[in-house]
């Protein structure tokens, strides 16, 4: 695990930096920023997979609050995830001159009928901060496995950090909080199974790499 993780790592982080672009509206909802001094925003976190796509269905919610000094701190809330394993989760967006980007639904799956991390990066840009419980927070530790929040036997997640100077935390109001992992086959482990035709799928980003341990599952964010 820890020889994907780290492989996949690098690959995701330098595969999402490049691919970059304009998307369609997203689904989530956000409430007003309540004081000029605490931008605060509220999202819905929303399925990005198609329904034929199995252990996919969940659901969510993230706060994201950029406080002063430049600190940002990050919320999220889920539930219906695979359970007993770690979700990599990111924040989303183009660092910079602020820009609505957006979240995939299921009509961005491609023709293998799922929506893999190539197939969403165009809607909500590259990482800026990874949402890491410990340690790093670079675009390097995409998928460190061992650092990010783990669901529980129920498939419910939660996860609270504060950042000091993350990436992103000047543009609160535009990034997108994406949460991947999808266990298909139920087995307990983000690995590869020749018998389950989506376990058994490579992700996007190597044919080293396990689809269940990159695909996006959940989405949200302001751009709506």
């Amino acid at each position: 695990m820890s020889r994907i993780a780290a492989r996949a790592g690098a690959v995701m982080a330098v595969s999402a930096a490049l691919v970059v672009g304009a998307g369609s509206a997203a689904w989530a909802g956000h409430d007003d920023n309540p004081s000029p001094k605490v931008a605060s925003y509220s999202y819905s976190l929303d399925a990005v997979q198609p329904a034929s796509v199995p252990m996919s269905q969940a659901s969510g919610t993230t706060r994201v609050k950029a406080l002063p000094n430049g600190k940002l701190q990050v919320t999220v809330e889920a539930w219906g995830l695979s359970p007993n394993l770690p979700h990599a989760m990111h924040l989303h967006g183009v660092d910079g001159d602020a820009t609505d980007m957006a979240c995939p639904g299921p009509a961005a799956a491609g023709d293998d009928g799922v929506v893999t991390v190539v197939d969403g990066a165009p809607f909500y840009g590259g990482i800026l901060t990874s949402l890491t419980s410990t340690g790093d927070v670079s675009p390097a530790s995409a998928l460190a496995l061992d650092r990010f929040a783990v669901a529980d036997e129920n498939g419910h997640l939660w996860y609270q950090r504060t950042f000091t100077d993350a990436a992103g935390y000047a543009n609160a109001g535009t990034v997108q909080v994406v949460v991947h992992g999808i266990d298909f086959d139920g087995n307990g482990a983000y690995a590869f199974n020749a018998d389950d035709p989506f376990s058994s799928r490579s992700s996007s980003l190597g044919a080293g790499i396990p689809l269940e341990a990159t695909v996006p599952v959940l989405c949200g964010g302001i751009a709506n």
